[in-house]
């Protein structure tokens, strides 16, 4: 497989936000990295089935958790960002009916569950820091159920960008620029297509969002917190 030189950095900042300080221990986990390949945009990283044996960390580029619904929309739990595991779940439990879709080209790594097992027997607190990992991404969940179920749009998209933007900063990368379409955050949010682009225009002229960008871009990143009424402890990101 490829060298892994260089291109773990996003998982030890990931880990380093997770309260791993050990340059050793960080290290240690970099080094079970085996570069995998890559995969282009709107591909499938993980598709619903057993484990192969492995979790699959993403190195480069920007992906989402999903599942298809019955009448062939798609809803998006989680995105995901460099250093985060795509499917540590099925560490656990092997058999899942997620899937996971690089949003733009992405760079995978894998680590072995074997390996997995093993280096977290020999330092604790990795395993620590994974448990607290998991325990991160079911708040974010938590908070997506509340988000759709009992927010209005303007301010169900303010919390979701705002979520992005702590996330993105947390691992070194410019938070006001967000790294999804429209369509993307309408299907983490449950909103279609159009309500989602009326929601983004009054944004934009609230002079929250940017107008002279296609894409999203923050601009007033103070009106974004207060219309959101953001509280982002449960990233616990320190």
């Amino acid at each position: 497989m490829p060298s892994t030189l260089g291109v773990t950095d996003a998982l030890i900042r990931k880990f380093k936000t997770l309260g791993m300080d050990s340059d050793k221990e960080l290290q240690a986990l970099a080094l079970l990295v085996k570069v995998k390949g890559r995969v282009r945009r709107g591909d499938d990283i993980v598709r619903p089935s057993i484990s192969p044996g492995y979790s699959t960390v993403l190195l480069n580029g920007f992906a989402c958790r999903y599942k298809m619904t019955e009448n062939g929309r798609r809803q998006i739990f989680t995105f995901q960002y460099p250093g985060d595991f795509c499917d540590f779940n099925r560490y656990v439990l092997p058999e899942s009916d997620e899937a996971v879709a690089a949003l733009t080209d992405c760079v995978l790594g894998v680590i072995h569950h074997a390996d997995i097992g093993r280096i977290t027997a020999h330092y604790p607190n990795l395993g620590l820091a994974l448990w607290r990992d998991t325990i991160v991404e079911a708040s974010i969940l938590r908070e997506r159920l509340l988000n759709v179920g009992h927010r209005p749009a303007l301010r169900r998209i303010a919390n979701l960008i705002c979520e992005q933007m702590v996330r993105l900063e947390a691992i070194g990368i410019n938070g006001a620029v967000i790294p999804m379409t429209q369509v993307d955050l309408a299907d983490a949010a449950n909103l279609s297509a159009v309500h989602m682009n009326r929601t983004v225009q009054d944004l934009r002229e609230l002079g929250i969002l940017s107008k002279n960008r296609r894409g999203i871009e923050v601009v007033h990143r103070e009106g974004l917190v207060d219309i959101a009424k953001f509280d982002g402890r449960y990233l616990d990101i320190h």
